[in-house]
């Protein structure tokens, strides 16, 4: 509820598997802007921006097609994207798509706390 009507929110999830900690940002929309600010907010909150990639679902934010028939997880990011994640200077690792990165996504869930979202 915002002031006194009924909203749909969007959280943001920055988690860190190594320490286990979180950022949760909530946010009106689950459009790229809101993924990015919700990239610089965490980025601010943990003090630095971590040094290995940072794992990502194959959210639309991102990803504009994953290429299908390839092992190595790659992907067409979208030109916004790369512009920010050139930036700031971190590498994206994707899990699989479909029935195969179902239990990556499910690991993620759980470690997490996060329940019934989907990306």
């Amino acid at each position: 509820m915002l002031a006194g009507v009924k909203t749909r929110c969007h959280m943001f999830v920055f988690w860190l598997a190594h320490s286990g900690k979180a950022i949760h940002r909530v946010y009106p929309t689950q459009g790229q802007e809101a993924f990015l600010e919700g990239h610089i907010e965490a980025f601010t909150a943990i003090g630095g921006i971590p040094t290995r990639h940072i794992r990502y679902d194959n959210l639309t934010s991102a990803v504009a097609s994953v290429l299908h028939g390839t092992t190595d997880r790659r992907r067409t990011e979208n030109q916004r994207w790369i512009l920010f994640r050139s930036h700031f200077g971190f590498d994206a690792f994707y899990r699989q798509p479909g029935i195969a990165g179902a239990h990556e996504k499910a690991e993620w869930k759980a470690k997490s706390g996060v329940s019934g979202v989907t990306g």
